[in-house]
């Protein structure tokens, strides 16, 4: 996963996951691949403050352009997993982009709360690469 800037106020993202990543996926979650639901969360750090807001993806999609970002934050985005269980689970993570001037932000930002302490966060995923 990788977070780039196309223009001063568009950021690009781009992501790719494998047909074994998937495969273990599907393991790990005991569901289909194509029957998760995907997320994009995109992650704004501005003045020691975490927002975030949420993009709904499908398998089909493999980038998103980020219009509307304000300056002086640092981004980054995750992509997420969610079992028809309600779980969730985090699959990729990009790079970190700090934007030092833009225009003003244009995204309907959300402030993130922290969840609670709990056995998730010890979670370590691996990813098999195809050669």
């Amino acid at each position: 996963m990788t977070l780039l800037m196309r223009t001063p106020s568009i950021l690009f993202l781009q992501w790719n996951i494998g047909s074994k990543t998937e495969m273990a996926l599907s393991i790990i979650c005991s569901e289909q691949y194509p029957s998760l639901k995907k997320t994009i969360r995109f992650y704004q750090k501005k003045k020691n403050f975490l927002y975030y807001k949420d993009f709904k993806i499908s398998d089909q999609h493999t980038y998103l352009l980020i219009e509307g970002i304000g300056s002086d934050a640092g981004y980054y985005a995750e992509l997420i997993l969610h079992t028809s269980e309600n779980s969730t689970l985090t699959v990729l993570k990009s790079n970190v982009l700090e934007v030092t001037y833009t225009n003003d932000s244009l995204i309907n930002w959300k402030v993130y709360k922290d969840e609670p302490d709990s056995w998730e966060k010890q979670f370590s995923a691996y990813t098999v690469y195809d050669k």
